[in-house]
């Protein structure tokens, strides 16, 4: 997360109808970039002329220069309008503290502006048609990933020599240094020859299948090699595997974290554990662009596990359209399988699929969990009970009324839905008891 080069507060990067800028959280202070700038020129009045920051002269002023966050250079100043700027030619960027930005425009433009700070002038000036005078806040402001990383290198292939062309070679050298050897004029050469090919040999590369090296040559990569086989290559070339010396696998992996404790959308603690099978793409990004690629793997796998987990509740009606944890599995697989593409991507990872292997409510709390869960079973059951009697209750009078030899009155009708309903519906097998009435 970059730092404001004011108060070193946070800053996030925001973008609001095609207006892209930097803010910090703290202080408010806004970078944006001269193209931008014009964007908001052009909304807030066309007809104004606008003075370019970048045409004019450099003041000198008490404060302290300021640093240009992308670049690392010092930013110049300039005053325009009574606003001091800050300016950076190289990466053609402004710096405002909060309110100058209004203040700027404040002299310019047609419209009466008042003076407020650098968020709420963007949404109430950029956009005449859109202004909220009555809200400050700045929900529709949406604020663009912080992570990023700069992928300094990519794969190429190195060239290697066929390992067994360099054995015939060093076997010509051979042949030369015994040559050498017997004679008493060139014996040094001989010597000189066979230190030389025990140096040449050094160079020699086995690869096994699924496995790449990644060469440095002074510290500087020079290639990849990934065909299996016997190879030679220079002998001053290191292999490096990110943690230390070594080769690369290339074979599809599985990454089984330890369980986590998440609360979900609900505020319910559960413990949820996932597998993640990945395999590597790009040799040189996970080489170079992260410290441990394994480590950073295994660290985004439960940052997106997280953010995932909070979106769901742990379980739903099935009747409902809420997707759930327990009930969405594949979905909410696919969408982890995506979130974690999408930041391990720098380190040159393809996530292949991501599964959730472990999925309960916590302990403090299963026991409660299960009681509901078995009330809401009971209920189902009893529903479930309950409209089969009905049905069989009107069955049964509907096959009565049809027997003209047996008439029933409302009286009766109703005692022989009572008996039935009982009957159907007791846990308990029913005694049934017959009237004798003597007459």
């Amino acid at each position: 997360m970059a730092e404001c080069i004011k108060c070193s507060g946070e800053v996030s990067k925001y973008q609001y109808e095609g207006i892209l800028f930097e803010m910090c959280k703290s202080c408010s202070s806004l970078i944006i970039s001269k193209d931008n700038f014009e964007k908001i020129c052009s909304r807030i009045d066309a007809e104004c002329e606008i003075i370019d920051l970048f045409e004019q002269p450099v003041v000198k002023s008490k404060e302290d220069l300021r640093t240009c966050p992308h670049c690392g250079l010092k930013m110049e100043k300039v005053l325009c309008n009574g606003v001091l700027v800050d300016r950076c030619k190289k990466c053609q960027l402004l710096y405002f503290d909060n309110g100058e930005l209004a203040k700027y425009f404040s002299v310019f433009s047609k419209k009466n502006i008042e003076i407020v700070s650098n968020a709420r002038f963007i949404k109430e000036y950029c956009d005449v048609k859109e202004v909220k005078m009555e809200t400050q806040n700045y929900n529709n402001i949406s604020q663009e990933p912080s992570f990023k990383i700069q992928a300094k290198e990519r794969e190429f292939d190195a060239h290697p020599v066929d390992g067994w062309v360099f054995v015939g070679f060093l076997v010509l050298m051979g042949v030369l240094a015994a040559i050498c050897f017997f004679s008493p004029f060139t014996a040094i050469f001989s010597v000189i020859i066979i230190f030389l090919m025990l140096f040449l040999t050094s160079g020699f590369k086995i690869i096994a299948p699924q496995e790449a090296l990644v060469l440095t040559l002074f510290g500087k990569y020079c290639g990849t090699i990934k065909k299996a086989g016997f190879h030679w290559v220079n002998p001053f070339c290191r292999s490096y595997n990110g943690i230390g010396w070594g080769t690369v696998s290339l074979k599809t992996r599985t990454l089984d974290n330890p369980k986590q404790k998440i609360n979900d959308k609900l505020g319910n603690p559960i413990e949820i554990g996932i597998m993640v099978t990945w395999e590597i793409k790009d040799t040189a990004k996970a080489v170079f662009n992260v410290n441990d690629y394994h480590t950073f793997l295994s660290a985004q796998c439960d940052s997106a596990l997280r953010n995932i987990a909070r979106r769901y509740p742990y379980d739903s009606p099935e009747d409902s359209s809420v997707e759930s944890l327990r009930n969405d599995s594949l979905e909410i697989s696919e969408q982890l399988k995506k979130e974690i593409q999408s930041v391990v991507s720098i380190a040159g990872i393809n996530i292949i699929g991501a599964r959730i292997t472990h999925l309960a409510y916590s302990t403090e709390i299963a026991a409660a969990m299960l009681q509901r869960q078995q009330a809401c079973a009971v209920v189902e059951a009893k529903r479930a009970i309950v409209d089969g009697a009905v049905g069989i209750v009107e069955m049964a009078l509907d096959k009565l009324a049809e027997n003209k030899n047996i008439v029933l009155d409302d009286k009766t009708k109703a005692n022989m839905v009572n008996n039935l309903l009982v009957v159907l519906c007791a846990n308990k097998e029913s005694m049934p008891v017959i009237r004798n009435d003597v007459i």
